[in-house]
């Protein structure tokens, strides 16, 4: 069972909310990425403190529109919250 459900939920909201798709405002979502983390992590002070160093890290890249380097050390803290399956690669 995932103990920070509440974080990992931001996170994939997060996510989800930074798809680079055409047509959409990035840096309206990109600042309600943040405002949702933000609002998580203090809800979560007791989550892995690596978790919570690639959200901060992430925060960082969102303030200034990058994308692709938020969305990666999202992906990465999810990784270290307690009861997260480590996904496996798909073979060829």
């Amino acid at each position: 069972m995932l103990k920070h459900p509440s974080l990992d939920q931001a996170i994939c909201d997060a996510l989800a909310l930074i798809r680079v798709t055409a047509g959409t405002d990035l840096a309206l979502q990109a600042e309600q990425a943040r405002k949702c983390l933000t609002k998580a992590m203090m809800e979560a002070p007791d989550a892995p403190q690596q978790a919570l160093a690639h959200v901060a890290a992430a925060d960082e890249h969102l303030e200034y529109g990058e994308l692709m380097e938020a969305r990666m050390l999202l992906t990465a803290a999810r990784g270290f919250l307690p009861g997260r399956r480590a996904a496996v690669a798909a073979r060829a």
